[in-house]
């Protein structure tokens, strides 16, 4: 029997992992098993923490933190600023 906490488990973890999957896209200069790390990392951060709604959000900010200051700017995103 599946329980309302196991529930928000399952959908919290499918959110973190299309962020990695999206992040992973976005720093393709980068592997995507460092990347993965990243995002795994910004979650555990979170692992104690009792109120989770807004846990991928965090997640997703801290990881793009980290990884921006390891990615190289493409062409592609220069575009943006023009």
């Amino acid at each position: 029997m599946t329980t309302f906490a196991d529930k928000q488990k399952q959908d919290e973890q499918q959110h973190i992992d299309l962020i990695a999957e999206k992040l992973i896209k976005q720093h393709s200069s980068l592997s995507a098993d460092d990347v993965a790390l990243v995002v795994e990392e910004a979650y555990h951060r979170f692992d104690d923490q009792p109120i989770r709604d807004f846990v991928p959000l965090l997640v997703e900010r801290r990881a793009h933190e980290k990884l921006g200051d390891r990615a190289t700017a493409t062409p592609e995103s220069l575009d943006d600023f023009s």
